[in-house]
């Protein structure tokens, strides 16, 4: 019989066959709030529009810039006022890009994920030396201008290669995003 491609990252388990777990403390459920900071190219990379267009243009890329602008500050107001922690899904490139923004996450504390360096570029046809150095560079200039190494990783469009997640056991991440496989 003739197999297609698999991976031996984690054991197919159906729900009935798992062990119970539970969060410290004895809860039950967990939930995290997501905000995706994010920097992409002037004209240039990839990048999709409300409309669906498919190439970048000035109005996908001010869209885009409105979040950093504006709603990701509205974003800090609300968590603030209800004195809600975040994690923030990072691209590298918003912290030489944007200080302002890296500085308000400082001051609030959030989780850092790291999002790559911008999700303007994906990491699946990159090789795997290049991948390395990218995942290297960004995990190292979000603990300069954050303060804190980063332990998350989401890729940028939440994709990933085949090695991608060797990749950031031997850069010292504990957890990946990219995968939405679980309760």
């Amino acid at each position: 019989m003739l197999k297609l491609p698999s991976h031996t990252r984690y054991d197919h388990l159906n729900i009935y066959q798992r062990k119970d777990y539970d969060w410290p403390g004895g809860k039950r459920l967990a939930f995290y709030i997501a905000c995706n900071v994010e920097h992409f190219a002037f004209l240039a990379g990839l990048g999709a529009d409300p409309a669906h267009r498919p190439d970048q243009n000035t109005r996908n890329y001010a869209w885009r810039d409105y979040g950093n602008r504006i709603g990701q500050w509205r974003l800090f107001e609300i968590l603030d006022e209800l004195k809600l922690p975040a994690s923030i899904l990072l691209n590298s490139s918003v912290c030489y890009e944007y200080p302002d923004i890296t500085q308000k996450i400082k001051e609030r504390g959030d989780d850092v994920i790291c999002h790559g360096r911008t999700t303007g570029e994906l990491h699946t046809p990159l090789w795997e030396h290049d991948e390395k150095r990218i995942i290297e560079e960004c995990t190292d200039i979000i603990e300069k201008h954050i303060g804190v190494r980063p332990t998350g990783w989401m890729g940028p469009a939440a994709l990933e290669s085949k090695v991608t997640p060797d990749l950031l056991k031997e850069c010292g991440y504990t957890h990946l995003l990219d995968w939405p496989f679980d309760d």
